[in-house]
Formats: structure tokens, sequence, C-alpha cells
């Protein structure tokens, strides 16, 4: 037996170093979701891609993605639903989409710091931003950071600090990921995009899509943008921002319990709320027209 498993163990190892990459076969016909062009815009010597739809004219609103996603893959079916009134600029982070990556350490803090010098080359002046999850946390430091960017603050599925127990145990996930996905070369981009499929959020002439948009990234990358996240604590200022705030709550939400966000929405002055009783974590994919409308009528409203 423990020569089988030797074995079992070279062979392992042979195919990792020597065989080809895994890419499923998909079912035609494969479409993209929204042929969005993008373009580079410099904040400093990185590049950030940045895509835009609706009029140029409009009131601007600023979408922001979350972790191990890109703002084309999670925002592609509430973007043009707010295009049709609003100008929509989406920009991807550093270590996700097409944008510059990094395994140096960094913070939330920067995110929030990349995002204004995105929002000052635009011209864009104040802004309307939607976070969502990662992105929550990003435009939370935006608004305490750079208050001259923000307009409006919309928050969905996110949070202002994990709990301590919570905080330790997704670090030690983390860092057992990077190593699985180190080994193996299977982790996060897979199970995201099988997840997302089994789920029915993302139709199936648009996996190939899904598949190759999950996939641009590696785990050392995405460890760091983990740890960022895990760093991240806006309980000591939160309740200072002077902004108009809305936070979307999709309640069955199983990443960012849905406690965590009533409690970000108690923190904030005079937020307003929307609740999505049926929605889990993946809301952008599963219910756009209910996000869409809730935050075109705050931007009305507020």
């Amino acid at each position: 037996m423990r020569g089988f498993w030797k074995v079992v163990g070279v062979a392992a190892v042979g195919w990792r170093l020597l065989g080809p990459a895994f890419t499923p076969r998909f079912r035609p016909p494969q479409a993209h979701p929204w042929r969005l062009p993008g373009r580079t815009v410099y904040v400093g010597d990185r590049e950030f891609l940045v895509r835009e739809a609706g009029p140029p004219d409009a009131e601007p609103v600023l979408l922001v993605h979350g972790l191990g996603g890109s703002s084309i893959g999670e925002w592609y079916r509430v973007g043009p639903r707010l295009a049709d009134d609003h100008r929509v600029v989406l920009v991807d982070h550093r270590n996700h989409g097409l944008s510059a990556r990094t395994t140096e350490r960094f913070d939330i803090s920067d995110l929030a710091d990349d995002l204004a010098g995105v929002v000052a080359a635009l011209g864009l002046g104040p802004v309307t931003v939607v976070g969502y999850s990662m992105g929550g946390a990003v435009v939370q430091e935006l608004a305490h950071r750079h208050r001259w960017a923000v307009r409006r603050l919309v928050l969905i599925g996110t949070f202002a600090t994990h709990p301590p127990p919570v905080r330790r145990a997704r670090q030690v996930a983390t860092w057992l990921i990077r190593a699985w996905e180190r080994l193996t070369g299977f982790g996060s981009p897979e199970t995201r995009a099988l997840y997302l499929r089994w789920t029915g959020a993302v139709d199936v002439d648009h996996a190939r899509w899904l598949w190759e948009e999950t996939h641009r990234r590696d785990p050392e990358a995405g460890a760091v943008s983990s740890y960022a996240l895990l760093r991240f604590d806006s309980t000591p200022w939160i309740g200072r921002l002077d902004v108009p705030a809305l936070v979307i709550v999709p309640v069955q939400d199983q990443l960012v319990p849905a406690a965590w966000q009533y409690d970000l929405a108690a923190r904030l002055p005079d937020a307003d709320l929307v609740e999505l009783a049926d929605a889990r974590h993946e809301a952008p994919w599963t219910h756009p027209e209910s996000i869409a409308r809730a935050v075109a009528e705050f931007v009305k409203r507020r």
C-alpha cells in the first residue's frame, strides 16, 4: 500500500510539473455578457483598468468590486441597468481583473488611495460610490480619507470589522488556501466559478467567460488581498462619516453575516437600509434589478 501511494504521489507531482493546464469544456454557444471596452488609467506608476458606460454628462456612479473578482465580473448585470440614466464607472483593484499586480503587503487604505487617484484622473469630482463586499471596505476608507471624492456611499454585503475569532480563523484559512493553490494549481478561482454556475447565478452561455475572468489572479496576489481585507477595521471612525449612506443587506448572506451588515448600518449616522430578504452574498448576480433600483432611488433622494 505504501508503494501504491508513492506511485500516486510521483504521478501527481509529475502531472503538476509537466502536464497541461486543466481547462474544462464548455457547451456552445458561449458569449461575453457585457462587451464593454476599457482603458488604462495611471495612478503614480500603477496601472488600473477602467470601463465606462452611459451618458458621459450624467450623474456619475462608481462601482467597486469585491475580493477575488473584477469590475466587469461582478457588475455586468447591475451596470447596464444603471447606465441608462447614469455615467457608470468601473475600476479593477490592484491584484484583480486587468489591473496591475503586486505581492507586496498593502492595506485597504492603499486601495482607497488608488481609487481616489482614479477619480481625480477622470475628473469626476464627488461621485456616488457603490462598494460590494471588499469593495465596501474600500469605499468606507475612500470616504474617510478622501471626503472630496465621495458624494454618496452605497454599501452591499460588507462590514465594519471582523470579530476577532472569525478574523483568526480566516487568516489560517487564507494561509492554507495559498499553500493548496501553490501545490495543486487549483483553489479559489475554480471554487468561485463552479459555485456561481452551480447556483445558477451565472448563465450557462457565460460559463467560459466566467472561468477566464475568475482566473486573472495568482495565489500570492490573492493572499495579499485577503490579508488586507482581514486587517480592515472602520469602527474607530465610521460613526464620524458625514456622507449620505445606503446599506443594502443580502439577508441570507453566507460570507458576511447579516448581523455584521446591520451593525455597520447602525454605526453610520442616519444611514438608509434596504433588505434583500432572499439574497445571498452573490446578490449582484442574482438580484441586479433590486440593487440597481435601490441605488438609483437613493441617488435621486439623497
